[in-house]
């Protein structure tokens, strides 16, 4: 006996969610790479490294990756990587607001203010120059933040 077009219709529903599931495990687990590859290669302290929604009022940090992402309407994966900063007489931190998407054969990697990079897998190779520009976006924040404060009329700065 055949199935019932209602009967096809949940296996199309049952497939969809399993196909749903493994791309977003694939993006946690791009994410993750992405981040512990950061602090890897700026030998960023690990416990100075954490994770936030970008979404809502007062979001709250996060150790677990997964649970400061989320899937915007845009298509793409958000996330706020904090990196904080110490030294003698102070800490500080910083939010870098990275969103990304995994097509077919590529991943699609946004720092907001910068252009997209594309890259076929997350090896240290291919996300290096991504590395480089936060690296480079984190000091020139802090080497013209006060400046550039004052110049926007006390508006915030992001990168």
């Amino acid at each position: 006996m055949s199935q019932s077009r209602y009967q096809d219709l949940c296996k199309a529903f049952a497939e969809a969610r399993a196909s749903f599931a493994a791309y977003r495990s694939e993006c946690f687990f791009f994410a993750a790479t992405f981040a512990r590859g950061f602090t890897e290669y700026a030998g960023w302290p690990r416990e100075n490294a954490g994770y936030e929604p970008v979404t809502g009022v007062e979001p709250a940090p996060s150790q677990r990756i997964e649970d400061a992402m989320h899937l915007d309407a845009d298509g793409f994966w958000h996330f706020g990587f904090r990196l904080a900063l110490e030294e003698p007489k102070g800490r500080g931190s910083i939010l870098v607001r990275i969103r990304f998407k995994k097509l077919e054969t590529r991943y699609i990697i946004s720092l907001y203010g910068f252009e997209d990079f594309e890259v076929a897998a997350p090896t240290p190779e291919a996300l290096q120059p991504i590395y480089d520009s936060i690296l480079n976006a984190v000091r020139r924040h802090f080497a013209y933040g006060l400046r550039l404060f004052l110049e926007n009329g006390g508006r915030g700065l992001k990168i």
